[in-house]
């Protein structure tokens, strides 16, 4: 499965985003606010691990043209 690079980097930094945001907005509800946190700290981990395996694939893909 090829990864888009430019996708995950943009979600990736659109959930860093986010979650600054949140951080420094006021809740009602801390509850809320920590499942948001939550929600999209695992998205931008998830990004940080695909676009980790994206560069190894593109570190594969171009070993294997110098072949």
């Amino acid at each position: 499965m090829k990864i888009n690079k430019d996708l995950v980097d943009a979600i990736m930094m659109l959930s860093f985003i986010i979650l600054v945001l949140i951080g420094t907005t006021d809740f009602d509800n801390a509850t809320t606010k920590n499942l948001a946190m939550v929600t999209f700290g695992i998205v931008g981990v998830i990004m940080v691990i695909l676009r980790i395996i994206g560069m190894r694939q593109e570190a594969h893909r171009t070993q294997e043209s110098d072949y």
